[in-house]
């Protein structure tokens, strides 16, 4: 007599695959290494990354009941992980554009963030972490801009890691805080959540990134939202014209402003759009991405195919300084669904559960990152990177029935 023969899925129900719900709180605390660190610099925070994936690894159990994330979930990322290494099949730079397509390997870590057992709970621990290193760098910062102590990196006050990379980090920072300035009693632990705020705005006015100034006027709006949740709309429009008016006179901000006028009274920036100008090389790199762009608008030029497009004239650009334009000049149109298909979901998915720390931990990552990708080419910054895989992670975690509590994950 025949056996009855299985369906695929009940066979692969039956797969040891490794356990999802059981995985040590070790996790929680390596993760908030990984936060702790990345504001501190990127080979500090990679050997974090590491301790991440060992403490996972050991403590799966040998068999379990699997957990399968949604399609419409990881098909995005499937997509955004493969078009580098597809785009190597007809790259004119291979060494470069190896180097972008092994930039994959940190999506391995959206595995561990897939199938573990995080939850609201543990969004405090790893806030903290970030809370704490962003509050330290901009403490380091303050005495570096006052003459007591000198620059780590000259041109980056606090760590010494780069502005555009660390405005991402302040400004998720400055969201999540007043996220929780809205849902906690304590008036205390109030006054420490401005305070921290204020020292991330501070720290983001002294960096004189020009990307992360319009980043924190963007989103200011969500933030007064949640510090001034208990007044009406008109009150909450007049104290954010007041924060900008204060934030644009600042100093450091003008400074930074008069630099640009300057440069576009002199027709520098309409120039360089044609000819490389070590001064301000980017409008250049952003015409010939768009030019690379237009020339192969199906299949892209491959990976790291930019630069060998444009060292013959006069600048060789690696990357445009933009997501889109660099998805779009590497992998042609297909790249730039597959950014906007990834970034769609995150931020979609994450606002349906806004009101939990994991949902609006996601859905704050994910439009910061978006939107500070239209000044960086941050998929490819190792720290940016990072946050994104860790973030888009959590999508896993967040659709899941203890996650829709919204006293969960209190400070």
């Amino acid at each position: 007599m025949s056996r009855p023969s299985q369906s695929i899925g009940s066979r692969i129900r039956k797969f040891p695959f490794p356990a999802v719900p059981e995985v040590s709180p070790l996790l929680d605390w390596a993760i908030s290494l990984v936060f702790l660190l990345l504001p501190v610099g990127t080979s500090p925070s990679l050997i974090a990354v590491g301790l991440c994936g060992a403490v996972w690894i050991a403590n799966i159990r040998k068999r379990g009941e699997i957990q399968p994330v949604p399609k419409y979930i990881w098909l995005p990322a499937a997509l955004f992980v493969l078009l580098p290494w597809t785009g190597l099949l007809h790259s004119l730079e291979p060494d470069l554009g190896t180097d972008y397509a092994m930039k994959t390997k940190y999506w391995l870590l959206f595995i561990v963030m897939a199938f573990s057992s995080i939850e609201n709970k543990a969004v405090p621990i790893f806030l903290k972490a970030l809370w704490l290193s962003l509050t330290l760098g901009a403490l380091l910062a303050a005495l570096q801009v006052s003459g007591l102590v000198p620059l780590i990196n000259k041109g980056h006050a606090g760590f010494g890691t780069v502005h555009t990379q660390l405005a991402i980090y302040l400004v998720i920072g400055i969201l999540m805080a007043a996220f929780y300035f809205e849902r906690i009693e304590s008036p205390g632990k109030k006054v420490v959540l401005l305070l921290m705020i204020g020292l991330f705005v501070f720290h983001l006015a002294v960096l004189r990134g020009r990307g992360g100034y319009l980043l924190l006027i963007l989103v200011s709006p969500l933030v007064a939202g949640k510090l001034m949740y208990r007044f009406s709309v008109v009150v909450k429009a007049c104290a954010i014209s007041v924060f900008l008016l204060i934030f644009l006179l600042s100093p450091v901000f003008q400074a930074r402003v008069s630099e640009t006028v300057d440069m576009i009274r002199s027709d520098k920036i309409t120039a360089s759009f044609t000819v490389p100008d070590k001064e301000f090389p980017r409008p250049f790199m952003l015409a010939q991405a768009w030019e690379v762009f237009l020339e192969h608008p199906l299949t892209g030029a491959g990976t790291g195919s930019l630069y060998a497009l444009t060292k013959d004239k006069g600048l060789g650009v690696e990357h445009p300084h933009n997501n889109i334009l660099y998805m779009g000049a590497s992998f042609g149109i297909a790249g730039i669904i597959s950014l906007l298909w990834l970034f769609g979901t995150m931020v979609t998915v994450a606002w349906k559960n806004r009101h939990t720390p994991l949902g609006y931990f996601v859905f704050s990552s994910g439009l910061v990152l978006f939107i500070g990708g239209l000044f960086d080419t941050l998929v490819l910054n190792t720290g940016t990177l990072l946050m994104l895989v860790f973030s888009y992670g959590l999508l896993c975690r967040i659709n899941t029935k203890s996650n829709t509590l919204k006293l969960e994950g209190n400070l």
